[in-house]
């Protein structure tokens, strides 16, 4: 009995110790990300901090003065603006509901407080409000102080799905200010699709998958998206290389036969700067984004 006790405290430190180191240990891009539902979903991560460093959250967030008096609500009772207590956020898209890990500086009193104020309850750590879409719930958690679980779901508890774990094919993540990662099957409704995708769509959905970022530049003066898609066998990455390349080259002769030049505020220029090669089973793709482009994307201009 004695030597039972004794393996059982031992067992029981080592299992403290684990339990201490894994969830006291920083939350990385993997490590955030790996906190989401997997099975069938589209991922996204978005290092706020490397967004906010690069001026691309400004431009996204527009002025100040020019934000909504709900939302300027929203920062007085709860304590938290993107702007300034917001560093990065893992983001699960799945049969219509979503999942998010947050990471920042939060005010569990009056966070709680404000969803209890907006027709929502807490009860065992967990909050959930009524979302604006019908039929739709809001529900967050703190993981740990500075890491909250959120929800917008048809199920009223489903931010306790979100919770730090290992997946079995864990995602790489470089990094970058936007990485996403899209399963074959987002590719297969072209009217859900950014317009710049459309013609690639029927490649991608035969692909096993696909990963996109956003990073900076080596001069930090522009940015660049990078497509990096997983292909079944060698050939197909080929046969998919080739096809980007000819979609390319067929919109530059369109453009060259309408006498229009492209620029670097207008999609037509993105793409048309688009590079493309294959090895062994993968293609890459990148396209070179200037800031005058995002610029135009925020504001609805984007020609």
């Amino acid at each position: 009995m004695k030597k039972g006790a004794a393996i059982a405290a031992v067992l029981g430190v080592i299992l403290g110790v684990w339990g201490y180191w894994f969830y006291s240990r920083p939350y990385d891009a993997v490590r955030l990300v790996q906190c989401l539902p997997s099975d069938r979903s589209l991922h996204v991560y978005l290092n706020v901090g490397l967004l906010r460093s690069a001026g691309i959250l400004d431009l996204l967030a527009g002025s100040q003065t020019g934000e909504e008096a709900e939302y300027k609500k929203f920062v007085e009772q709860s304590g938290f603006d993107y702007r300034t207590d917001l560093d990065a956020v893992a983001a699960g898209f799945r049969d219509g509901d979503e999942y998010f890990a947050v990471q920042g500086r939060f005010k569990w009193d009056r966070l709680s407080a404000y969803a209890q104020s907006h027709q929502g309850k807490c009860q065992d750590g967990t909050c959930s409000m009524p979302a604006t879409q019908s039929g739709k719930t809001i529900s967050f958690a703190l993981l740990r102080r500075d890491v909250l679980a959120m929800a917008v779901a048809r199920d009223p508890q489903a931010s306790r799905v979100i919770f730090p774990g290992f997946w079995k094919d864990p995602p790489t993540i470089p990094t970058a200010a936007i990485w996403l990662s899209a399963p074959p099957y987002v590719f297969e409704d072209a009217k859900t699709l950014p317009a710049g995708l459309g013609p690639f769509r029927t490649q991608l959905a035969q692909a096993r998958g696909a990963v996109f970022t956003l990073s900076p530049s080596q001069d930090q003066k522009a940015f660049e998206v990078r497509m990096t898609v997983d292909c079944t066998a060698p050939d197909d990455a080929a046969k998919m290389a080739a096809q980007f390349v000819s979609v390319t080259d067929l919109l530059k002769k369109m453009l060259d036969r309408d006498k229009l030049k492209p620029t670097s505020a207008d999609l037509s220029g993105v793409l048309v700067a688009g590079h493309f090669e294959a090895q062994k089973d993968q293609v890459t793709g990148t396209w070179p984004i200037e800031r005058k482009f995002i610029e135009s994307l925020v504001s609805g201009k984007v020609e």
